[in-house]
C-alpha cells in the first residue's frame, strides 16, 4: 500500500511554532528580499516498511504525477496488488495522471474522502520534514542550499524505519 501526496516547501522560514515555546527569547529570523520561492514535492509513503519515495519540481502536473506513481510501483515488482492511496485532488484523476497507471494492471486507486487529510499518513512525513528543515532555517538568500537541504531531509527517510512508522501512525499493533 502507498500513500501518496504532494508538498511545497517555501524559501521563506516559517515561525509559528517558535512562538509559543520561545515567549520573548525568539531566536531572530532571516527574510529574504526575494520572492517566496516555492518547491513542490511528490512523495510515496510505503504502509509496511515507511520507505519515502520523492520527486521535486517547480510545478506538479498531471502527466508528471502518473509517471512518478508508475515509477513509485515499479519498485514492488513481487507485489501481485498495489494500493495508490491518495486524496481527491482533481489533478489525481486527470486522465493524464491515470494514462500512465494503465499499463500495469496491479495498481488500484483508493480515494480517501473529501477533506480528510488526517488519513493520509505522508502528510506527517511532510509535518516532520518541514520540523527539521524548513521551519527556522537559515538558507532564505540561498534557494539551492533550501533545496538540497529538503532533498537531503526525504532522502534520509527513503529507507524507511520503525520510527517514522511510529511516527506517522502506521507501527504494527503488534511487534
Amino acid at each position: 500500500m502507498l500513500f501518496t501526496d504532494e508538498a511545497s516547501f517555501y524559501r521563506q522560514p516559517t515561525q509559528a511554532w517558535l512562538w509559543a515555546w520561545m515567549g520573548r527569547q525568539q531566536p531572530k529570523l532571516r527574510y529574504s528580499h526575494r520572492s517566496n520561492t516555492r518547491m513542490r514535492v511528490v512523495g510515496l509513503l510505503e504502509a509496511g516498511t515507511g520507505q519515502v519515495q520523492s520527486w521535486d519540481c517547480p510545478c506538479v502536473t498531471a502527466s508528471l504525477l502518473g509517471r512518478w506513481w508508475r515509477e513509485g510501483a515499479q519498485h514492488y515488482p513481487q507485489a501481485s496488488k498495489v494500493y495508490l492511496v491518495m486524496d481527491n485532488w482533481p489533478v489525481h484523476f486527470h486522465r493524464n495522471a491515470l494514462q500512465p497507471l494503465a499499463s500495469d494492471p496491479r495498481i488500484e486507486i483508493l480515494p480517501l474522502p473529501t477533506y480528510a487529510p488526517w488519513l493520509n499518513p505522508i502528510e506527517k512525513v511532510w509535518r516532520l520534514v518541514k520540523q527539521r528543515v524548513s521551519h527556522a532555517h537559515p538558507w532564505s538568500d540561498n534557494f539551492p542550499s533550501f533545496r538540497d537541504h529538503v532533498v537531503a531531509e526525504l532522502d534520509r527517510l527513503c529507507s524507511g524505519s520503525q520510527e517514522l512508522l511510529h511516527y506517522v501512525g502506521l507501527e504494527p499493533l503488534f511487534s
